[in-house]
């Protein structure tokens, strides 16, 4: 018996043994947050193709934009300098989770598809889908209906939220795939496609710069989306410190002059 009982005891203890202490031998999955103030500096990857948030300047060869103004707030805040990185919305999400950067930046929408793979920061921006046209189709087009017909072209950059709304909402106007954002508003005027689905700030910004231009509804957008700021999705230290970041500029007021930089212009 007095056997038995030791051998019950000896089982006993293996089974509890690694899970006694446990707390003091976890070891910290060290953050990005702690590479990035050790070294100094923060990878951003940003297309550079989304005004007014991202754009690569062709002759400065300097990104400029209401985020990339955001990201040079950020990095002043956490005494670092930044190192971007080039990157498309197609491979936006990829940049992430290959570690090529950090964090990105740049008119990214908050999805549920994307937080499957990566982190979002709390939103800074709200904003809605809707047509970008020629103005001398306001009497042609009214609604996304009207321009989701036989023979209508819409002009779409693939990877993003615009191209997912697209092909879900689209069922009888031809999508047309145009790897830059950019140029989309012009084949529009040369009439090589007809219409373009983007957020309603982009469609207001290209419509006051272009007088052949239309922004259809901007104020009764098709949807609502948010936007944020993209992080590894299981990186919780740096997350919670962009989240901070985002809230401290948001009751500081700190996102109004580049709401009167870069929206109002």
């Amino acid at each position: 018996m007095t056997g038995y009982l030791i051998m019950f005891s000896i089982s006993f203890y293996i089974l509890i043994c690694p899970f006694i202490g446990s707390e003091d031998v976890v070891i910290a999955q060290e953050s990005s947050l702690d590479r990035i103030l050790k070294e100094g500096i923060i990878r951003i990857g940003t297309t550079g193709d989304y005004k007014p948030f991202t754009f690569l300047n062709p002759v400065s060869g300097e990104y400029e934009g209401y985020d990339i103004d955001a990201a040079e707030m950020l990095a002043r805040s956490l005494g670092v300098k930044i190192q971007w990185v080039p990157t498309t919305w197609a491979t936006l999400v990829k940049g992430i989770t290959a570690n090529q950067y950090d964090i990105a930046v740049g008119g990214i929408t908050r999805t549920l598809s994307r937080l499957k793979r990566v982190g979002m920061s709390t939103a800074y921006f709200t904003v809605g889908k809707c047509p970008l046209i020629r103005i001398s189709d306001q009497d042609r087009f009214h609604s996304i209906d009207d321009i989701d017909q036989i023979g209508v072209k819409i002009g779409v950059n693939p990877g993003g939220t615009n191209e997912a709304f697209v092909r879900a909402y689209f069922t009888r106007a031809t999508i047309i795939m145009v790897d830059n954002n950019l140029d989309i508003p012009s084949k529009i005027q040369s009439h090589e496609i007809d219409a373009m689905i983007t957020d309603n700030v982009e469609a207001v910004l290209v419509s006051g710069q272009h007088a052949d231009l239309y922004a259809l509804n901007p104020d009764q957008p098709a949807n609502r989306d948010e936007l944020g700021y993209m992080t590894p999705r299981d990186d919780q230290a740096l997350l919670n410190w962009i989240n901070a970041w985002v809230h401290e500029m948001k009751i500081q007021k700190k996102f109004d002059p580049l709401h009167n930089r870069w929206i109002l212009k």
